[in-house]
């Protein structure tokens, strides 16, 4: 007995549903990118068709105004004077201002002459005729003002003519500005722009991938010669060349010891010596030239004649024959007798042991080829980093025009959506 009234409520309940269902919002239609401009072109179809009619009407009156104004000028060309009386020159006069006259109307109307319909184009040209009438008239108005004492009635007609091309060129200007009309093409141009900005985009994202593939090839070259270096640090070659550079390091401050005891007593003895040269003239030359060069001329001075020196040198300051203050004087004596003919020539084995040590040591890292390895190392990463760099810098500049292309298509697809919304009603979600 209750079956009737639970199938009525079952009823209304699946009518609700599709009474719901009916009303949902239309799904936006997804239009390619590659058919938007043909699509929008149809949806206009209507507006375009209207408005090209339109055009070819006005084109079809400027024509006729043409013919009507070629006409008119053909006649004020040939108009006989009313009064062949009047003086030679002022006939001239007219003459001359006819002919200018009629030659710039004639570049007018050559101009006015259009046979391209582009919308684009037509609204160009408007700008263009604005200027071109302007110029006109500014151009005429004296040879204009003569000729109507002279041929008042066909300039007349021709000024009539030029005024109906004012008036056809506004409303083709009118036409062409209509606010939908306008929406439409600029909707159009938009879409064009849109197809050439995914294409740019194409070529943007392939050298962004080429630049970021070349960074990273880079990043990993680098990261390859470290560990070579790394390797190669752990070898027994560079092992041996680190031992051989701390043997270098350690005979050269044992003897850096010595040579600095020479240096600290030439030091000393500077003044001293300065003042035995001006005395002894026969050594005046190889004293400079230890003042100059200690250690070298030590080294060169095979005759030991330094011994000699400061052995006449110390009898001078004993004999107070060398004028320096007691003080330098006792303090000259002591570094006299610390470099004494035994310590010089010992100081001197040990400078050219020290030297074919050194030498033999320098020879030993040579041939590890380790000091080669490492300059080639060096110079491979200056060219990875100075690769990096520039791969870098384009990366970042890459990835920037990314965005930037990115968020250039976004808002034209948002803007020609919404275009297509106010103009048309329709709501569309374009496919790039």
């Amino acid at each position: 007995m209750h079956a009737v009234p639970n199938t009525l409520k079952m009823l209304e309940f699946l009518k609700k549903i599709f009474k719901s269902e009916e009303q949902e919002v239309k799904k936006a239609a997804e239009i390619k990118l590659q058919y938007l401009e043909e699509w929008i072109g149809e949806q206009a179809k209507p507006l375009t068709e209207d408005t090209q009619y339109k055009i070819e009407e006005i084109f079809m009156r400027v024509s006729e105004e043409l013919q009507r104004a070629r006409i008119n000028v053909e006649t004020l060309e040939n108009a006989k004077l009313q009064n062949p009386n009047i003086p030679f020159k002022a006939k001239q006069y007219m003459e001359g201002n006819r002919k200018a006259y009629i030659r710039a109307i004639n570049s007018f109307l050559g101009h006015a002459e259009i046979n391209n319909k582009d919308y684009f184009y037509l609204l160009d040209f408007c700008k263009l005729f604005d200027r071109l009438i302007d110029d006109l008239n500014k151009g005429t108005f004296r040879s204009y003002t003569i000729l109507q004492e002279f041929f008042a009635n066909e300039t007349n007609k021709i000024a009539e003519n030029l005024k109906s091309f004012d008036d056809l060129f506004k409303e083709l200007k009118s036409v062409l500005n209509s606010k939908k009309i306008v929406a439409v093409n600029n909707s159009r141009q938009k879409a064009q722009n849109l197809s050439a900005k995914t294409k740019q985009k194409i070529n943007i994202d392939v050298d962004f991938k080429n630049a970021e593939a070349s960074l990273k090839l880079a990043n990993e070259e680098k990261d390859s010669v470290m560990a070579e270096i790394m390797d190669f640090s752990k070898g027994d070659s560079h092992n041996n060349f680190v031992n051989l550079n701390e043997e270098k390091k350690n005979k050269e401050r044992e003897f850096y010891q010595d040579q600095d005891r020479i240096l600290q007593s030439f030091s000393v003895l500077e003044r001293p010596l300065r003042k035995y040269s001006h005395v002894a003239f026969e050594h005046e030359e190889i004293v400079l030239d230890y003042l100059k060069q200690p250690i070298e001329t030590l080294a060169n001075d095979k005759e030991m004649k330094i011994a000699e020196i400061l052995k006449n040198m110390e009898k001078l300051l004993d004999e107070n024959q060398i004028q320096i203050d007691e003080k330098k004087r006792e303090k000259s004596l002591e570094e006299i007798k610390k470099l004494n003919k035994e310590f010089l020539e010992q100081f001197t084995k040990k400078y050219y042991s020290f030297k074919s040590e050194i030498e033999e040591i320098d020879n030993k890292i040579k041939m590890t080829g380790v000091p080669d390895k490492f300059r080639n190392f060096n110079k491979q990463l200056e060219d990875i980093n100075l690769r990096i760099e520039k791969n870098n810098e384009e990366y970042e500049k890459l990835k920037s025009d990314v965005v930037k292309i990115n968020n250039s298509i976004e808002s034209l697809k948002s803007e020609i959506e919404g275009d297509v919304k106010e103009i048309f009603g329709e709501d569309i979600k374009i496919v790039v």
